[in-house]
């Protein structure tokens, strides 16, 4: 009797310890998800590390390798993300889009706003600027000699514009009215240096003084554009 329990349990125990076989195509799926989350992990480290050095060398004195060492990544590793050093701007400027977007999108969404409200805007705004400073010095620098960021920030205004005439029924011709929009455009490229130099050039004795000249001239565009839609 005991050599036929001994027997029965590693009878037992040998079902117990077989592995079941995990198909190929579960194994690569792990592969593949860990290799995105590698990729992924790279292209941070390096959009990262490029904030860093050009903030601290400039974006026109800053080169690849820089960025490379202060990474950590291997020139190889770079050019399976970017193209170059451009491209790599280009990728800083999307990483900042999901946060300055909603703060459009509210200024979009307001049907005929009051002063009050627009220097509320304008203020958390400029905080917003003030944030990523270092950011925004770099996209300043960087869209003066990168012809395809120049334009991505263009069409990041032409955006808000539609935005402004999709939302906003009094601003409804900013869809197809090409003078009113360039109006429109020339307003949020003015609005962004007024942003840059209260933020970005540290000008805190005049801030406040300086986010209600900026209210000011946004209530002046938004009613003088309402107006002239009304026509």
């Amino acid at each position: 009797m005991p050599l036929i329990e001994r027997s029965d349990y590693t009878s037992c125990m040998s079902i117990a310890e077989t592995k079941l076989e995990v198909p190929e195509a579960a194994r690569a799926n792990r592969a593949n998800r860990r290799q995105r989350a590698q990729r992924a992990e790279t292209r941070e480290r390096l959009i990262e590390g490029a904030i860093r050095v050009f903030a601290a060398s400039g974006y026109a004195q800053a080169s690849i390798e820089d960025v490379l060492i202060e990474a950590g990544v291997s020139r190889a590793s770079f050019y399976s993300h970017f193209a170059g050093k451009a491209a790599l701007a280009e990728a800083i400027a999307d990483a900042l889009v999901p946060l300055w977007l909603p703060m459009f999108e509210e200024l979009a969404s307001m049907q005929a706003p009051s002063l009050a409200g627009l220097h509320d805007w304008c203020r958390r705004n400029v905080a917003l600027y003030r944030a990523h400073q270092d950011i925004c010095i770099i996209l300043t620098q960087a869209s003066a000699i990168e012809p395809d960021l120049y334009w991505k920030l263009t069409a990041h205004r032409e955006a808000v514009s539609t935005q402004l005439a999709a939302r906003n029924p009094a601003l409804a011709h900013l869809a197809d009215d090409p003078a009113a929009r360039l109006r429109a455009t020339l307003a949020l490229m003015q609005l962004d240096l007024s942003c840059y130099y209260l933020a970005v050039r540290h000008w805190q004795d005049a801030g406040e003084a300086g986010i209600e000249a900026m209210a000011d001239q946004l209530h002046h565009f938004l009613s003088t554009e309402a107006a002239r839609g009304a026509k």
